[in-house]
């Protein structure tokens, strides 16, 4: 386990392959899938816009 990231989270590059997973799951089984791929999407973007503002909030620490 990676002692740098709190426990519960899950990395971007997981959720990008879970992603993957969920989309095919929806071209497989089509409509009754969608929420799976909807919630992983959501979920993505949050975790995209966390890294955004860690980012953002490490140059202006390293500013001062």
């Amino acid at each position: 386990m990676d002692a740098s990231k709190p426990r519960g989270e899950i990395s971007l590059e997981r959720i990008e392959k879970m992603l993957l997973v969920c989309a095919e799951l929806v071209d497989r089984r089509g409509p009754i899938a969608q929420p799976l791929l909807d919630r992983m999407e959501r979920e993505y973007l949050a975790a995209k816009e966390r890294g955004k503002n860690v980012d953002r909030i490490r140059k202006l620490i390293g500013a001062n």
